[in-house]
């Protein structure tokens, strides 16, 4: 059997109505000191090293009650299960235009940087030239994906350098470069742990004109029960501890929670 767009909008509606009251009754449950409140999102590629983990780890030590169900994918994957209710929160990159129907709160930026292991000729040289760049092979995001645009912008200007490997692991990425002399394009999250282990390396500065804004969405329509607008919280605070100088909007100070 298929729905139409008039069946479709039903069922959407009434699994929306059926969320929000399992919301309302958790939420009752928790004031009367019985049970626990699932909070259900989904976590992005550039939340999931740092923003996430920290929030969730933050709001576990000041709410044992506080249970966690958390969704993988890319946008694409993630923005309908928020639109039926299915998450509540979408976690990472924000879309760079205004979406009718959902919210989007920024809590931090995002500089890409060029990676390497450190053992890498290129490691503690300040500002590689572009040659220089260029004479090392590259592992490359997956074709028609922002990194990879934003890869194919940084050597736009210059001889293209050779790029054996097109992967979008960061565990094999991260393995890779350990092991022989590759360069790639990732965010400083990604690879953090790496880095201050010292496996990874980052080479140059983080890379001018490839800001990407990290952030919350929801539905437009969304009301959060106070756990959820305490781990929202977490989320900003999280996203503070990690920000540069500047630091990043506050929720409370936003008026949305």
């Amino acid at each position: 059997m298929w729905l139409n767009s008039a069946g479709k909008k039903l069922a959407r509606g009434t699994r929306l109505a059926v969320a929000e009251i399992v919301a309302a009754l958790a939420d009752i449950g928790r004031d009367s000191g019985s049970g626990s409140e699932l909070i259900a999102f989904g976590a992005l590629p550039l939340s999931r090293p740092y923003l996430v983990p920290a929030a969730m780890a933050r709001m576990a030590r000041s709410d044992p009650r506080a249970a966690f169900k958390v969704l993988e994918g890319s946008w694409r994957e993630l923005v309908e299960p928020l639109r039926d209710g299915v998450i509540d929160i979408i976690v990472g990159a924000l879309r760079p235009y205004e979406i009718a129907d959902l919210y989007q709160l920024p809590l931090t930026e995002d500089r890409l940087v060029i990676a390497a292991g450190s053992q890498h000729p290129l490691a503690g040289v300040e500002k590689p030239s572009m040659e220089q760049l260029a004479a090392y092979p590259w592992i490359v995001a997956p074709a028609n994906s922002p990194l990879r645009e934003q890869w194919e912008n940084l050597f736009a200007e210059v001889t293209t350098p050779s790029t054996p490997v097109e992967c979008g692991s960061v565990m094999i990425i991260g393995r890779l470069l350990t092991e022989a002399n590759f360069l790639t394009l990732l965010s400083p999250d990604q690879v953090a742990l790496q880095i201050r282990s010292g496996l990874l390396t980052q080479v140059g500065p983080a890379l001018e004109g490839t800001k990407r804004v990290v952030g919350i969405t929801t539905r437009r329509s969304w009301r959060p029960t106070a756990t959820q607008r305490r781990f929202l919280e977490m989320l900003g605070d999280a996203a503070t501890g990690e920000a540069a100088e500047g630091g990043p909007s506050d929720l409370r100070a936003s008026g949305w929670v």
